[in-house]
């Protein structure tokens, strides 16, 4: 199975779908939660939908951390700031 999230260059482009779902979205601030291992301060590339969004979006990573481990292993949540 391939992942969602891929390194190239610097930047991930990471797709909100079955691996990273949307917890909610406020003042250019995402609260995202999956399987995907993202770093805080590491920059991204988000593709899909939220309310308001441009897809694809740039944003970097404020917080990311292990909430609980699941059969596949980690589940992570945190919040990403879009970038204009």
């Amino acid at each position: 199975m391939a992942k969602t999230a891929v390194m190239s260059t610097g930047r991930s482009r990471v797709a909100l779908g079955p691996e990273l779902r949307l917890i909610s979205a406020a003042e250019g601030v995402l609260w995202l939660e999956g399987t995907v291992r993202l770093r805080p301060g590491q920059a991204v590339d988000l593709v899909g939908s939220w309310p308001g969004g441009i897809s694809p979006a740039r944003a970097r990573v404020v917080t990311w951390q292990i909430v609980r481990l699941v059969p596949a292993g980690p589940y992570y949540r945190g919040a990403c700031r879009l970038e204009l």
